[in-house]
């Protein structure tokens, strides 16, 4: 097939399914997960959200550098760029999951949706969420205010530690205002923290309990301060409540007079299945034993619970993929088409932050990220110690190549296309499962042979770790963008092989159509997820790999000087004959 013939296909495709989900053009609608350290299998702290926005928004990956004392230097804080905040002379290195110049975005968003700053600091903002009325009247967004767009960059620039991330967090909604309401994860090598943005300028912030775990929609959930351990809040949180009517206490126990901050300034009124229905089935994966029953919208789930079991990579990379697989809400077995998923469509993309708080901060922290839909696409690695990204993965779309569909260049279009194809009650299983198992199996060598690199990079000097961990990730990231375009190529090509308008089976001899529908068997996929499994040997390094490069130099120099006295000897010699003659 003609490479212009391909992405006309494939574009024509994207705009079929855009008019058939009959969505706004622009909506937020993100799910978060958080796992605390000593509620993880393997000690790590993990941060997770997918970035989801109706219609075809491309992302990359990119690192920005470390900039060491240069003054007067700003950056946006409003949607527009309009007002824009000082930076201190030095800000940090940090990579970044930002839109392509292509994203089709008002007012020029970036977005960068997901970072990890050299100091092993790491920030993912924002799920949006909803504020009453009584709130929002009390206390109106501010126009030109901070945007979700803006706020990772800002914060993550300039913060050594999470603690330093969310007061600047916070700094800039005390001196800006807040033009969106929003929820922020923050964390470092020894805490995490949550940050709950309810109008333009209040907001509470906690330190989140390392053995718990969170998974939450689109809504607030934290109810009262008095359940964690530190907290940090706006200076009229609860007068301003207080002096406009709407504040509510609790009323039971040591909670009796203490403000309820969810019931203040959200309320069951503003539950939606929409959100909460992920809120639900986070909590059922995680904690079946508490939470085995049926949805049910009125049913408060809390921000922090126990899981029943440590949670892993794997578990997380699984359930930021869930669509209600096996209940009566599966939209690709059922068909439904009123069921708002965690692993939709719409995702511009997915990431999770993990950080290892036994390696240096340099090199601890790694965003998994998958661009475009995960659905039917694959995490891989990118660690806050690279130095660059692979080119695919990096590369940035400009803007007047906008409405491209460009498979053969940006990852983001394999991993939309595979999910627009594959999405479905008439694909999910016959093309879906088997992409989706090869995924799986990919990943699987990743998440076992991350640790590994990392433990290797921690014995190396910081240029050599750094050149280590690039070569491991962009490895990973090359690979699973030449898997894309291949399965790509593969789905497109047995949904040719198989279309046909008359769904019924017909029996071969005598084309009589039978009374059951045609069953299509499960698309072979003939990849090798081996290739994740490798894990490259280490350079020498330190005093021994020092020494033993300093032995073989040594000798070099000792055998070319052997070499070259003995050519002396010979000039020499050649030259007494010539005289003797």
């Amino acid at each position: 097939m003609a490479k212009a013939t391909r992405k006309l296909i494939l574009l024509l495709l994207m705009i079929s399914a855009a008019m058939i989900s009959g969505a706004e053009a622009v909506s937020a609608e993100c799910t978060a997960v958080y796992v605390g350290q000593e509620a993880s299998s393997d000690g790590t702290i993990i941060l997770a959200r997918c970035n989801d926005l109706q219609g075809t928004h491309p992302s990359r990956v990119n690192v920005v550098d470390r900039v060491e004392n240069k003054a007067g230097r700003t950056m946006p804080v409003s949607k527009d760029g309009s007002v824009q905040a000082k930076l201190p002379k030095t800000t940090f290195r940090y990579t970044e999951t930002p839109f392509m110049e292509s994203s089709y975005l008002p007012d020029g968003q970036r977005d960068s949706a997901a970072c990890i700053n050299e100091y092993g600091v790491m920030m993912t903002m924002s799920v949006t969420a909803f504020s009453n009325d009584a709130a929002m009247k009390a206390d109106p967004w501010v126009e030109d205010g901070l945007v979700e767009d803006a706020a990772n960059n800002l914060v993550i620039c300039q913060s050594k530690t999470a603690r330093q991330a969310v007061e600047v967090l916070l700094s800039l909604i005390d001196t800006y205002g807040s033009a969106e309401t929003n929820i922020a994860l923050i964390a470092d090598q020894k805490e995490a923290w949550y940050v709950e943005m309810y109008t333009g300028h209040q907001y509470a912030a906690v330190k989140l309990p390392a053995d718990r775990v969170s998974v939450f929609g689109n809504e607030f959930t934290m109810e009262y301060l008095s359940d964690y351990e530190e907290s940090i809040v706006s200076d009229e949180l609860q007068s301003l409540a207080e002096k406009n009517g709407f504040a509510v206490y609790g009323e039971e126990g040591k909670k009796a007079g203490e403000l309820n901050l969810f019931d203040t300034y959200s309320g069951e009124e503003l539950t939606t299945t929409y959100s909460h229905m992920r809120t639900w089935i986070g909590h059922q994966l995680l904690a079946p034993s508490v939470y085995s029953g049926d949805y049910d919208e009125k049913e408060r789930y809390s921000l922090c619970f126990a899981a029943d079991k440590k949670v892993g990579m794997e578990e997380v990379a699984s359930l930021m993929r869930n669509r209600y697989d096996g209940t009566k809400y599966d939209p690709d077995r059922t068909g439904r088409i009123d069921m708002r998923v965690i692993g939709t469509e719409t995702s511009c993309s997915t990431h999770v932050l993990q950080l290892y708080p036994d390696q240096p901060a340099s090199t601890a922290g790694v965003t998994w990220v998958s661009l475009g839909p995960l659905i039917y696409g694959t995490f891989v690695p990118v660690s806050n110690g690279v130095t660059s990204i692979s080119k695919a993965y990096s590369l940035d779309q400009p803007e007047e190549d906008a409405g491209i569909f460009d498979t053969e260049t940006y990852p983001y279009y394999d991993f939309k296309a595979l999910t627009t194809l594959c999405t479905g009650p008439e694909n999910a299983d016959v093309y879906g499962k088997p992409v989706r198992d090869y995924w799986k199996k990919a990943e699987q060598g990743m998440f076992a042979g991350m640790p590994q690199v990392l433990k290797s990079a921690a014995g190396l000097d910081s240029a050599a770790a750094a050149d280590y961990v690039t070569d491991y990730c962009s490895a990973m990231q090359k690979q699973a963008f030449s898997d894309a375009k291949e399965l790509l190529n593969d789905v497109m090509n047995e949904q040719s092989n198989n279309s046909n308008s008359m769904q019924m089976g017909r029996d071969p001899e005598t084309h009589k159509i039978l009374d059951s529908k045609r069953v299509l068997e499960p698309m072979e996929v003939d990849l090798d997820p081996a290739a994740y499994e490798d894990v490259p040997e280490a350079p020498e390094q330190g005093s021994s790999g020092r020494a033993s490069y300093t032995m073989r130099s040594g000798l070099l120099v000792m055998l070319g000087i052997g070499i070259l006295d003995a050519i002396l000897a010979l000039i020499v010699l050649v030259m007494n004959r010539r005289r003797q003659q």
